[in-house]
């Protein structure tokens, strides 16, 4: 029985211990509607309003934002950091080297013409078949090797102009324009590859480009 007395003593003893710490404690009211809060509660539980002196949440992190290229005043696309990847590459990079090869390939294509009517104008044999008058054959011999000498220039010059552009030689964007802005009235092929070369290499900011593609290769 004393045992048992002892314990229940013991137990009360707890009870009243615990009761009197909590009536130290100071209650907590909400500052927006007044009722009564828990401790370490952050938010009331009958108006949603933050409780004044409850520990804030952590903030949360908010994603940095993605790293952005500036421009030069060439208009080369220029990285902000090391780590901002590699910059698009601007239009006249991007568009020379097919320019270049472009004119490259029409260029062969018109000098085959260029040679056979050089070839002509040298031979009197097809002439001599032909039922023309005399004076007619001894002009149009020479006038057919005149034509076959300005169709091969322009295809040999045109074949420079694109091994400068793919090279990106300093001279080879103003040969180009030349060549292209001539080559405007050969149509279809050679309008529209003129139309292409003055869209590339005429516009503002195309010679500052240009320059600086000629100064790194």
């Amino acid at each position: 029985m004393d045992k048992v007395a002892f314990s229940s003593l013991e137990l009360l003893c707890g009870v009243m211990r615990i009761m009197v710490q909590r009536s130290k404690e100071d209650p907590m009211y909400c500052a927006h509607c007044g009722a009564q809060v828990m401790p370490g509660q952050i938010f009331c539980s009958k108006c949603g309003q933050a409780i004044s002196g409850a520990p804030a949440p952590a903030p949360m992190a908010t994603p940095a934002p993605p790293p952005q290229s500036s421009f030069s005043p060439t208009g080369l696309p220029e990285q902000s950091s090391p780590s901002a990847g590699f910059a698009r590459p601007s239009r006249v990079a991007r568009h020379v080297a097919v320019l270049g090869a472009l004119w490259i390939a029409l260029s062969v294509l018109r000098l085959i013409p260029g040679v056979a009517l050089l070839a002509l104008g040298h031979m009197r044999f097809p002439f001599m078949m032909m039922p023309i008058p005399q004076p007619m054959r001894l002009f149009l011999a020479p006038f057919l090797g005149i034509i076959g000498l300005l169709i091969s220039g322009f295809a040999i010059a045109g074949v420079i102009a694109g091994w400068g552009l793919l090279t990106h030689s300093p001279w080879a964007r103003m040969l180009a324009i030349v060549l292209g802005c001539i080559s405007l009235i050969h149509f279809p092929f050679g309008t529209a590859l003129g139309i292409y070369t003055l869209w590339v290499l005429i516009p503002q900011g195309t010679e500052g480009e240009y320059r600086c593609l000629a100064r790194v290769s």
